[in-house]
């Protein structure tokens, strides 16, 4: 790619920030579409200036990540129903100087979700694993796929509780301790969306609790979750397709278009993770 006086910026925004594959992915696609644009990583310990520093700058485009997606949530201009709802965004997009924020995170999952699950029943129990920003969006990407019920499990039961109530009145949330028994050896479908395992060896569960659930973690690689749930020959899948879902609707939302995803399975899957 040449580089010059009307290359556009787009950018992820967070701490830490180096493990991210947006940079590649999104650059890649620029370059596909013959789009003059890169994509670039920037750390950052105060977000009320990084977000300044958008419309300064002006930055087309950014990805917001951990830590910062509730509090970039109140520092843009208008944000979407889906985003308002989830009171979090990952994405903005920069008009004129004005600052639109979205969450895709749920649309990501979602569609993952879908493609793994299209042969499950209705009536299948469904546990989600933790109780933060993450387990909101996959939650509400369940309520957006006409899921009536749903098991929360989390260490600490008031920020369940908490969840359970921005959801009264659209779905059934039950929310119990993460080794709850009798809810994991009756599930059908876990889903981690706590960090454990991100950058160790330790497991959300006792997977000698369960019986021959899907195991699913949003985490893009092999955690010791999945991992484990594999040797002991439980289907078990990632979150690289739900973070190729997040990018793919990032992407249209800035450019319009929509990209191939198979291209983006085979660029991230040359990759050692």
């Amino acid at each position: 790619m040449y580089v010059n006086g009307e290359t556009d910026v787009y950018c992820v925004i967070g701490n830490p920030v180096k493990h991210s594959l947006s940079p590649i992915l999104h650059t890649f696609m620029f370059e596909y579409y013959g789009i003059n644009a890169v994509y670039v990583a920037f750390k950052t310990d105060n977000i009320d200036i990084a977000i300044e520093g958008i419309k300064a700058l002006n930055i087309k485009g950014a990805n917001i990540t951990v830590p910062f997606k509730r509090d970039a949530f109140r520092l843009v201009d208008e944000v979407d129903e889906d985003a308002r709802f989830l009171e979090s965004i990952n994405t903005i997009k920069n008009v004129n100087g004005r600052l639109y924020g979205y969450n895709t995170d749920f649309l990501g999952f979602k569609d993952m979700f879908e493609e793994y699950t299209k042969f499950c029943d209705e009536n299948d129990n469904i546990v989600v694993l933790g109780a933060g920003g993450v387990s909101v969006s996959v939650i509400y990407a369940l309520y957006k796929l006409n899921i009536k019920r749903v098991y929360l499990l989390n260490r600490n039961p008031i920020k369940g509780r908490k969840i359970q109530k921005k959801f009264k009145g659209m779905m059934d949330i039950i929310v119990s301790d993460l080794n709850d028994r009798e809810i994991l050896s009756s599930s059908n479908i876990i889903i981690n969306c706590t960090s454990v395992g991100l950058d160790n060896n330790e497991m959300p569960i006792d997977l000698d609790l369960v019986e021959d659930p899907l195991i699913i973690d949003v985490i893009y690689f092999d955690t010791p979750l999945v991992k484990t749930a594999r040797q002991r020959g439980l289907t078990s899948i990632n979150g690289m397709d739900m973070f190729i879902g997040q990018a793919y609707y990032a992407f249209k939302i800035w450019t319009g278009i929509e990209f191939s995803k198979e291209a983006a399975e085979n660029l991230l899957g040359d990759l050692e993770l």
